[in-house]
């Protein structure tokens, strides 16, 4: 829940950011008769979609509390079990039985004839908590209210995400269901592909946060700011500081670093003005701005993000993995990974599908095909498909063996390797070229 102890403090929205999405989202939600029943949020990794369901929650709360009608945050390794979609229904249900009181009696009854229901499937929680409750009470409004769940792909596994959507578009479609979902998550490939499920793809508004507002401008204004009330915090020592604190082309750097990531940014607040109670802010910034081991240890919460990403690749890509990852640090194409690092195409298919929310592919002309011309003649060769990493804060990781450990990339080693192969070609291809002319004329 948005007000749950367990996430105190929640992120949320820093005033004056991410004014654009915020609106568009409560415009559907204040919207009498919409064309969708479903929001879905995405973006990358850190980009502060929580912070924004966050924020939407705590408004619904206090200005518009008949259209709110429950949250579930969801998040992964939590000791509560945040991660647990089988919590998800029945936790909703509780929040729609204390926010609408003309439900508790329906709910209450379904749970004294079988007390053991929230241990039961989704599928029969969410018919017997939230479905049959609904369609049996009267004067329901016809301005449905907002259930919000952000961080689904948190949630334990890929099956339980992909339900949880399957559920929520079959009542909505089938039976009417008198709600509205905002969802929020990473644009993992398997819950890109179950928006695209005819059931839910109808029914659903897509919002991509790389898409709308300024994210770096919001990060600016946010580090500004915070900036400011770390000099109020620590007056004393900060009296002497020229200001603006940190300088301007400080401010710059960071957020030229954060690449859009509200949770880099947050990060870098935090170890300057918020380590403990007895810091120094000119000192933290010192080693923010400095090379070491002392910098990495700012960004550990950031780096546990990032290696729980990259745990979810298979062991037995692992070589793979390091392989792809060196090749997206290189600026090399799929092709060229593929060509001249000797990586097999399924595996680069599987590490680019589990980094979808760390990368971003794009497709264009195939500008190594006077290289490939040289090495097997003329012939019709396809795109190239280009990547590059959406946060520079994932390649420093990556070339950190303190921070990435198992995952650190030697990119000297890959770069030796992507030469040795192109010198071995281009010798092959010098042996054959007598025999390719003669073939030719």
């Amino acid at each position: 829940m948005f007000d749950s102890s367990a996430r105190h403090p929640p992120g949320k929205c820093h005033p004056g950011t991410r004014e654009k999405a915020l609106k568009i989202i409560t415009d559907w939600i204040i919207d009498p008769a919409p064309d969708h029943s479903v929001i879905w949020l995405y973006g990358p990794a850190g980009s502060g979609k929580s912070a924004i369901a966050q924020s939407i929650a705590e408004l619904l709360w206090q200005l518009y509390q008949s259209q709110y009608a429950g949250s579930f945050f969801f998040a992964a390794g939590d000791n509560m079990g945040r991660g647990d979609g089988n919590k998800l229904f029945s936790t909703l249900a509780y929040q729609l039985a204390v926010q609408f009181p003309a439900l508790l009696p329906f709910i209450n009854d379904t749970l004294f004839k079988d007390p053991m229901l929230p241990t039961r499937s989704m599928e029969i929680q969410i018919k017997a908590l939230i479905v049959d409750p609904l369609l049996q009470v009267s004067n329901w409004s016809a301005h449905t209210p907002t259930i919000i769940i952000d961080g689904l792909d948190e949630c334990a596994n890929s099956t339980t995400q992909k339900n949880i959507l399957s559920l929520i578009s079959y009542y909505i479609r089938h039976h009417n269901l008198p709600l509205r979902f905002l969802i929020a998550s990473r644009p993992e490939y398997w819950i890109r592909d179950a928006f695209e499920v005819a059931t839910i793809h109808d029914l659903t508004l897509p919002i991509s946060l790389n898409e709308i507002g300024d994210a770096n401008g919001d990060i600016e204004k946010y580090l500004i700011s915070e900036f400011s009330e770390i000099c109020n915090k620590y007056s004393r020592i900060m009296s002497s500081v020229v200001q603006p604190w940190p300088p301007t082309r400080i401010v710059k750097r960071f957020v030229e670093e954060s690449s859009g990531q509200f949770i880099y940014a947050s990060t870098i607040v935090k170890f300057v003005g918020y380590s403990s109670d007895f810091c120094d802010p000119r000192e933290q910034l010192q080693i923010l701005t400095t090379a070491g081991p002392h910098r990495a240890t700012a960004f550990s919460t950031l780096d546990a993000l990032y290696a729980a990403i990259l745990s979810r690749i298979p062991d037995t890509h692992r070589a793979a993995l390091n392989l792809v990852l060196g090749g997206i640090i290189l600026q090399l194409t799929v092709q060229a990974i593929e060509i001249f690092l000797a990586v097999d195409a399924g595996a680069i298919s599987i590490i680019l599908d589990a980094l979808n929310s760390l990368i971003e592919v794009e497709q264009m002309k195939f500008k190594a095909e006077e290289v490939l011309e040289v090495l097997y003649g003329p012939r019709c060769y396809p795109e190239e498909t280009k990547i590059k990493f959406c946060h520079l804060s994932f390649r420093e990781f990556l070339q950190s063996h303190p921070r990435s450990g198992q995952y650190f990339v030697d990119v000297v080693e890959i770069s030796n390797q992507f030469l040795f192969t192109i010198f071995n070609l281009f010798g092959d291809a010098l042996e054959q070229k007598p025999e390719v002319e003669q073939h030719r004329t």
